[in-house]
């Protein structure tokens, strides 16, 4: 019985050890990279300068497909994009978080807008790690007037 109890200690007491030199090995060592720049993010949708139409008019599309994906070294944290018109004001906002997620790293955004205001558009796309390392690229597009349905008859 007394051997069985410290086979059993030893056992633990290795086992412990064993846990605790893997989270050494994944830690960074000194003179080796940590992971200090933000995710790399490609643009899907919408092509540079694309043009898109008024909600509710004739012309289509009546909106913007927006998708992004991001890679890192780390766990993508948080993917956002915010929407600017021409006067540089914010007239939409999108995030997903991991936390949102079930903890899963963000790999890419999907959403899309639509405005009855024709002008200029700026897409702001960020994506932030786990370790704070965070990335923006911007995307600019342009929205037209499109006469709505049901026009007057001459």
């Amino acid at each position: 019985m007394k051997k069985s109890k410290f086979f059993l200690a030893l056992t633990i007491a290795l086992s412990c050890s064993l846990m605790s030199m893997k989270c050494e090995e994944d830690a960074p060592r000194e003179g080796e990279d940590a992971d200090n720049a933000g995710p790399v993010i490609t643009i899907n949708t919408p092509s540079a300068n694309a043009v898109f139409y008024t909600d509710g008019g004739v012309d289509s599309p009546d909106y913007i497909v927006i998708t992004a994906d991001a890679t890192d070294d780390s766990k993508i944290d948080m993917g956002s994009v915010t929407v600017y018109n021409d006067s540089g004001m914010q007239v939409e906002y999108y995030e997903e978080t991991s936390s949102t997620q079930n903890g899963i790293s963000i790999i890419d955004i999907y959403t899309s807008f639509r405005t009855i205001q024709p002008g200029n558009y700026t897409l702001e796309f960020k994506f932030e790690d786990i370790l704070g390392n965070s990335s923006t690229v911007t995307r600019n597009v342009t929205c037209e007037y499109s006469e709505p349905s049901g026009g007057t008859d001459g």
